[in-house]
């Protein structure tokens, strides 16, 4: 599995899975990669209006795949977009980048 650079993509997303929202995200690209690999939500093609409506009355009427999705958001921003994981992440690439500039890293 490929975990994705949390700074990749848009903070709403992050946002919504940390408060343990389900997402239905019309979008292609990195927001529709992470909800499909957080499993935080369910992906609809940009501007399908009717698979939209049926998404939007699916989760209205099935609490416990809500309930799911959002534990799955929340895990995985728990696992991978913490505040202290983005900032480990960072200082892990600014180091390798001072190593590769010839600057001493200590």
């Amino acid at each position: 599995m490929r975990v994705m650079h949390p700074l990749g993509i848009l903070s709403k997303l992050c946002e919504y899975s940390a408060a343990g929202k389900p997402i239905i995200c019309c979008a292609e690209g990195e927001p529709a990669r992470y909800v499909k690999e957080a499993k935080s939500g369910i992906v609809v093609k940009p501007g399908d209006h009717e698979e939209l409506a049926k998404v939007i009355l699916y989760l209205k009427n099935n609490a416990e795949v809500c309930r799911k999705l959002g534990e799955n958001g929340r895990k995985y921003v728990e696992e991978n977009a913490s505040i202290d994981k983005i900032g480990l992440k960072m200082k892990h690439v600014l180091k390798q980048y001072l190593v590769k500039s010839s600057y001493v890293v200590e």
